[in-house]
């Protein structure tokens, strides 16, 4: 059966925003992605030390913040305080966005700013406390069937599809690993059912081809969508698009707005 999430197509997921213009994982580069059509906001998630979850990347917030220490050790005032365009730069020396009062989002904001807007919100702590957390705020926000929950933790994925069956997955780690066994050692035609919606993948790990044709075409039997992540160059969209990948990941929402052009939907 297929999941409300996938009732439209999912094609342009933007990486956390538009982050390759604005600052990653804010309110405005969630707005410019969206205003640029894309079909889907990917993003983040950790859980501060007082059990709000928030919308950052990383766990250390020296990166992309004036501040530092982990988001598992500071409450979330403390992280409210915190300048959330601090480093983002388009040419390594000037910093257009830091002072303007750009904070990092609760799920709770995201949510209720973005109220019509698809997301794909990766799971990053390993803690079932954190998939408790999310899925009370989107059962609140009655928004299961505009979020799509991701984790490489594959206890956080079985908790969600538990607690909310009717909500689209994807497959952890060893999920994406157990599936792309299966296929080279030609097991997989003996398995119809998986628990995952969406195999979101890198196009390659090391030497081995995840992405490949063959391999997309016997998730698409499953009913299984193949999203690729992080693709930013012409030619890479354009290769994946060919073997019928569903959905790109990218940091150049406009980019992959224009390739789609030669790709209309069948």
């Amino acid at each position: 059966m297929k999941k409300p999430f996938f009732e439209k197509p999912a094609r342009i997921f933007a990486h956390r925003g538009y982050s390759k213009e604005y600052p990653e994982n804010t309110a405005l580069a969630f707005e410019k992605a969206i205003a640029l059509g894309a079909d889907v906001i990917e993003t983040d998630a950790h859980l501060t030390r007082d059990g709000h979850v928030v919308i950052v990347h990383d766990e250390e917030l020296s990166h992309i913040t004036d501040g530092k220490g982990n988001v598992g050790q500071l409450t979330l005032h403390e992280i409210k305080q915190l300048d959330a365009a601090y480093h983002f730069s388009l040419d390594g020396e000037t910093y257009p966005y830091r002072g303007k009062g750009i904070t990092i989002m609760t799920l709770e904001e995201m949510l209720d700013a973005f109220p019509e807007q698809r997301f794909n919100v990766d799971l990053k702590d390993n803690t079932i406390v954190l998939a408790e957390k999310f899925c009370d705020i989107v059962l609140s926000h009655k928004s299961e069937h505009r979020v799509l929950g991701a984790s490489q933790h594959g206890k956080n994925l079985q908790y969600v599809r538990k607690r909310i069956p009717t909500m689209a997955t994807s497959f952890g780690l060893w999920g994406v690993l157990g599936f792309y066994f299966l296929f080279r050692s030609g097991l997989l035609g003996l398995f119809k059912h998986f628990p995952g919606d969406a195999l979101q993948i890198p196009e390659y790990i090391g030497p081995s081809h995840l992405a490949n044709g063959a391999l997309i075409r016997m998730a698409h039997e499953r009913g299984i969508q193949v999203d690729v992540w992080t693709v930013n160059q012409e030619r890479d969209m354009r290769r994946l698009l060919d073997v019928n990948v569903d959905g790109i990941v990218t940091d150049d929402v406009p980019l992959l707005q224009k390739v789609l052009q030669d790709y209309p939907l069948k």
